[in-house]
This record gives C-alpha cells, sequence and structure tokens, in this order.
C-alpha cells in the first residue's frame, strides 16, 4: 500500500468513482447557472462547482463536464446527495437528471475524465488517505463550511449572475477570511473528531477527520487564522498541533531519506 501512496503523491496513476448524473433537458443550462457557483456558459472542458445553501455554506461539489445533451456531473461525495440537492431546486424547470453507469477518472496529475470502465485505478480506500497528505479535503470536510474558509474560493465566478447562496458570496467578496483549511498532528491520546478546538480556552475552529497515517495520526480542520502554526489545541478529549498543508510535502520525502 505504501508503494501505492507514494507513486499517487508522485503525480502517477489515478482513482475512479463510479456513478454520473447527465443534466439534460431545454433547461439545463439556465436550471445549473442558477445553482452551482461557476459561470457554465461555453464549458469546454472539466470544471469543479460548488453547490451552495442560502447562507453560502457548501452543501455539495462536483466536476461539470459538457456534454451534447447537457452537462455531466461527477459527484465529490454520493451521487444520490447531488441528485437530492438538484431536486430541491427542480420546480417547473425542463430539466431531466440520469444516472449512468459511468466513472469520474481523477489523476493524481490533477486531470479529470469520464470513462466507461474505473480499470486500473488505486483502490478507493487510498484516496483519504492520499487526499489528507495532500492537504485536499473530502466533501465532507468542507460541507457546512464557507468556499473562502477551506481555500475553494476559485471554484466562484463572481459575477455570473444569480444562484442559491450568491447574495451571501456577493457581501464578502473582498472580505476577509477568518479561517483556513489546517492540518492536525495528534498529540498523545487521540481526540475524538469532528469536535470543537480549543487555544487558550477560546473555541477557535473545528477538526474534520482524524487518520492513522505512515506518519502517525494526523487530520484536517479549520481553524481561525490568528492561530499560529506549532499551537497546540485541545479537542474530542485530545491534543492537536497546527501545521501547513500539505502534509506530504515535509512528511513523505523526509520518511525517504530516512529509510
Amino acid at each position: 500500500m505504501e508503494t501505492l501512496l507514494e507513486n499517487a503523491l508522485g503525480g502517477r496513476g489515478h482513482f475512479a468513482f463510479p456513478g454520473v448524473l447527465l443534466l439534460r433537458g431545454p433547461d439545463a443550462l439556465p436550471f445549473l447557472q442558477g445553482q452551482a457557483t461557476r459561470d457554465l456558459r461555453g464549458l469546454s472542458g472539466p470544471a469543479g462547482a460548488l453547490f451552495l445553501n442560502h447562507r453560502g455554506q457548501i452543501e455539495e461539489a462536483a466536476t461539470v463536464f459538457p456534454h451534447p445533451e447537457g452537462f455531466l456531473l461527477a459527484p465529490w461525495g454520493a451521487l444520490a446527495g447531488l441528485r437530492a440537492r438538484l431536486e430541491r431546486y427542480l420546480v417547473f424547470d425542463q430539466v431531466e437528471l440520469l444516472e449512468l453507469p459511468l466513472y469520474r477518472l481523477l489523476h493524481a496529475d490533477g486531470r479529470e475524465e469520464v470513462a466507461e470502465s474505473g480499470e486500473g485505478a488505486y483502490p478507493e480506500a487510498l484516496y483519504p488517505l492520499y487526499t489528507l497528505l495532500k492537504g485536499l479535503p473530502l466533501l465532507s470536510d468542507i460541507r457546512g463550511e464557507l468556499p473562502q474558509s477551506v481555500g475553494l474560493l476559485h471554484l466562484v465566478d463572481y459575477g455570473k449572475g444569480c444562484y442559491v447562496g450568491q447574495e451571501i458570496m456577493a457581501r464578502t467578496e473582498g472580505r476577509e477570511t477568518h479561517h483556513r483549511l489546517v492540518g492536525l498532528r495528534a498529540l498523545g491520546k487521540e481526540g475524538e473528531v469532528p469536535c470543537d478546538l480549543h487555544w487558550g480556552g477560546r473555541r477557535v475552529g473545528t477538526a474534520k477527520r482524524l487518520q492513522e497515517t505512515p506518519f502517525g495520526p494526523l487530520g484536517l480542520g479549520v481553524v481561525r487564522k490568528e492561530v499560529p502554526f506549532g499551537a497546540e489545541l485541545e479537542g474530542g478529549g485530545g491534543r492537536f498541533r497546527l501545521e501547513p498543508l500539505p502534509f506530504e510535502e515535509a512528511s513523505w520525502s523526509g520518511r525517504r531519506s530516512s529509510a
């Protein structure tokens, strides 16, 4: 497994995730424009997009691909969750959602494509560890957060027109972001995650996930910017040290040199 991890961190190979939605119909473009954070007019290749609630918080995320009949949506989480999110806003729109037996291929070098088979992909169980060491959040890490608080503001196209959550995003445009996505290293006894994080007796953020890695238990959290890297936080019955992301830049090279 460590050889596979090293290859993935080195930008080689790909992951595959089953299940893709085809969104088609006369109102496919205006409907999706009113839901996603990206401007999909003239879309010529894959683009990551967020789906927010009315408070500007992330509910779902997907990679959107252009298709002759409309758009293909490859979810970053569960296919059922993305479909339910879209169907909640379908009223009189002439839009059809079809589940296709296709795969989202996510290459370790950053490329994405849709394919009929996931053959040759890394084990799906490796993906959470890969994302953790790369400092890339899973959907479960960012759900309920503002895009700017988790480093995903590049997935928001300002000025594209009205969409769910757009009013909040417009209000916060250009304003300082108070939180950031950070790495967490468990110190001694591991805390129960997710949990609130405290520093100096004050709540400063949330631990999103924690898992065992070749470098000990590591995790991701969303923490206020005034908390410096190296600070020790408490939460969930454990202690954590704040570290910059990605973990693998220092950890993997250090592990290889000491091997």
